[in-house]
């Protein structure tokens, strides 16, 4: 039986406990549902929840929310195929999906099979977690939440990082955006005679929490900013009551994947993005 929600909140009730077996793997899932259920104003089109069930227990869940990706869990290939009938029958417009690689390729080649759009492979990632941060190698400066008197350059960055990972935004929307994660003070900057590196903290999950924007400028890269940057912030994370931070890494970019690993953050899996065409 498939069960579709449109309120985050209600999704949660039904799915959490099954997604929090797998917390760090499920984080996208949880992560932006209880954002969303905790923010119902940051909410601007309707949101697609389901969850796939067989004698009452909970098989698979999706998730996607206007005009990003379809989120997966780990799935068997007859429920992704319930999901694909489900999400064609209410007209859904994918641009692409995401989740563990083979769940993911499933999807893709049956969406691809069912609506005639051809799919491509855009990113592979990998999650990591980390419970204890190494010690870094020491750098000079400092960690502090970013302010508003940062925006200019920070965007800038952002803009940068887009091009980087692929994944390109209007200026307006960028300027949107870096405003927004500054004013939530969840964006921060390592700063030595100048803004060297950036990092922030996203969508929290009931023990956890997921680092994203991990940027450093291709001037100030090679002298470890990046990797003292989010050891820093993920300490501080943990401090805060976290037991766990993640993060996503694509696994082309060999020199970050190093990097997470020297501070401490282990491989949990891998996941597979694919675009539609």
């Amino acid at each position: 039986m498939l069960n579709q929600f449109t309120d985050p909140a209600e999704f949660l009730r039904r799915a959490g406990d099954f997604l929090e077996r797998h917390e760090a793997e499920n984080n996208l899932l949880l992560g932006i549902s209880s954002w969303l259920a905790s923010h119902p104003d940051r909410i601007d089109q309707t949101p697609y929840f389901v969850t796939v069930e067989e004698n009452g227990r909970i098989q698979a869940a999706a998730m996607m929310t206007p005009p990003h990706n379809l989120v997966l869990t780990e799935s068997e290939p007859e429920t992704i195929a319930a999901i694909v009938e489900h999400a064609f029958a209410n007209g859904l417009v994918l641009p692409g999906v995401n989740g563990p690689s083979k769940t993911s390729k499933t999807f893709a080649l049956l969406w691809s099979k069912r609506t005639g759009h051809a799919f491509h492979l855009h990113r592979s990632l990998r999650i990591y977690e980390l419970t204890r941060v190494k010690l870094a190698r020491p750098v000079n400066g400092k960690l502090r939440l970013a302010s508003e008197s940062d925006l200019e350059i920070l965007v800038h960055w952002t803009r940068a990082f887009g091009v980087d990972i692929r994944e390109q935004q209007s200026e307006e929307g960028l300027a949107k955006l870096v405003r927004g994660v500054i004013a939530d003070q969840r964006l921060y900057v390592w700063e030595d005679g100048g803004l060297r590196s950036m990092a922030a903290w996203s969508a929290p999950t009931p023990n956890g929490v997921r680092i994203n924007f991990v940027y450093t400028p291709p001037e100030f890269r090679g002298r470890g900013y990046a990797g003292t940057c989010v050891a820093a912030l993920s300490q501080g994370l943990l401090d805060s009551g976290r037991k766990f931070s993640c993060l996503f890494t694509d696994l082309s970019n060999l020199i970050s994947n190093r990097i997470y690993q020297r501070i401490g953050y282990r491989p949990v899996t891998d996941f597979t993005e694919y675009h539609f065409t």
